[in-house]
């Protein structure tokens, strides 16, 4: 459970970083790179990828079922394409070029986009989504047309031009993703690298519009924009594997891992230190049958839930949990000794004597047992381990239960 502090996904963010400065160098110290004859290719470029960032958008929604991420695609997408056609086409016709400040109005409208996006839920029912992204998709279209096509929307269109670092108009770009970056630590810290690939297109659409005090701005800006889905794209397919690869190893009732990342361990498969010392911890509630019996499965669900973050919450990041089977649990821990982790599981325990569950008018309370051993030969194997600990635990339940008791695992030296 240590890997939530990874989740919101700094890494992404930090790719974004080489893109903006790479395209801010062509900018300043190339001055006659506007000429180069393959950044005609960019135009068609930067509309497949507004595609691209659609089609994963719109896929990933049954593999993922994020109403955030559903949205996203496509209004990264209407924003492309409504740069990549109306402003910068890669087919020259007359009628469609517009002015430089239309892309303005575009980033505005990611401006507002993104915001929004942060405070949308992230798991809502089908028609609700449907509708939603309806709605912002026939807004966001209507908006673009008119503000290309509309004569009073031309003067409009001129106030939001600006020149220097002086105008206020240049900041609201660099304000924009200072509250992007912040608020999505906020409300997408636990998203599966969804913040920060939130806030890398931010920095890449904030970039954009801070590139138009630059004498030779239209070409960073062309290739940020055409950057920008196809890196929303990636990050998107990062969020959607991620958030499967959690569905694979974690339990749904439990939030910790489950049986078959617990196989991994087992197996040696997984990605962690298993050389000597390893200790594992076999952990059980007492008298859980009682707790169904007499309270109901919903309440013993409850109760497991309960203990279950009580332990994950006690052994991280020392320790790693697992559901290994009905209410016992498995906790891992790498690099430390049975005498380094008896303490830690008693702490564990007392704290699990004072844990309340309500069930109706009444609040249950249950305690735990737990058995210790480790691996101190690399020829013993993570299930030579958790036999010890299962026999350390049956002496726990033999001796009166709510205690810890350790084992020693079987040395296999000849």
């Amino acid at each position: 459970m240590s890997s939530k502090k990874t989740r919101w996904g700094l890494l992404l963010f930090i790719c974004s970083i080489p893109i903006v400065v790479g395209a801010l160098y062509l900018a300043i110290y190339n001055p006659e790179i506007s000429g180069f004859r393959y950044f005609k290719y960019i135009p068609a470029l930067g509309l497949t990828f507004s595609i691209a960032a659609f089609i994963v958008g719109h896929f990933s929604y049954p593999r993922i079922h994020n109403l955030k991420v559903y949205v996203l695609g496509y209004i990264t997408a209407i924003s492309g394409a409504g740069y990549f056609i109306f402003y910068r086409s890669p087919v020259n016709i007359p009628w469609l070029p517009a002015g430089h400040e239309y892309l303005n109005v575009i980033t505005i409208m990611i401006f507002v986009n993104f915001l929004a996006i942060l405070f949308l839920p992230s798991f809502v029912k089908f028609k609700t989504v449907r509708s939603t992204a309806l709605t912002i998709v026939i807004a966001e279209i209507i908006t673009l047309v008119v503000f290309r096509f509309s004569p009073q929307s031309k003067e409009l269109i001129k106030v939001i031009d600006y020149s220097t670092v002086r105008e206020v108009l240049f900041w609201p770009g660099i304000v924009w993703f200072l509250i992007i970056f912040i608020l999505s630590f906020i409300r997408l810290k636990q998203e599966f690298y969804l913040g920060g690939t939130l806030c890398g297109s931010a920095l890449l659409y904030a970039a954009a519009w801070s590139c138009g005090v630059l004498k030779n701005g239209d070409v960073p800006q062309m290739l940020l924009l055409a950057s920008a889905p196809l890196y929303l794209s990636i990050g998107i397919l990062v969020h959607w594997f991620s958030r499967m690869d959690h569905r694979i190893a974690y339990d749904p009732l439990l939030q910790i891992y489950n049986r078959d990342y617990c196989s991994k361990i087992i197996s040696e498969q997984a990605n962690m230190n298993m050389s000597p010392p390893f200790t594992v911890a076999m952990v059980d509630i007492d008298h859980f049958k009682k707790v169904n019996d007499t309270y109901g499965h919903q309440a013993g669900d409850a109760v497991l839930y309960n203990i279950a973050q009580s332990v994950c919450k006690g052994v991280v990041p020392q320790g790693i949990c697992c559901r290994y089977g009905g209410e016992e649990l498995a906790v891992f821990f790498p690099q430390m000794t049975t005498k380094e982790v008896v303490p830690v599981l008693e702490k564990v325990r007392q704290d699990i004597e004072k844990i309340k569950t309500n069930s109706g008018k009444k609040q249950i309370s249950v305690t735990i047992s737990c058995g210790v051993s480790h691996r101190d030969e690399s020829s013993q194997t993570i299930m030579d381990v958790i036999a010890a600990a299962d026999k350390a635990l049956y002496k726990a339940k033999e001796g009166g239960r709510n205690q810890v008791r350790s084992g020693k695992t079987q040395s296999k030296k000849q």
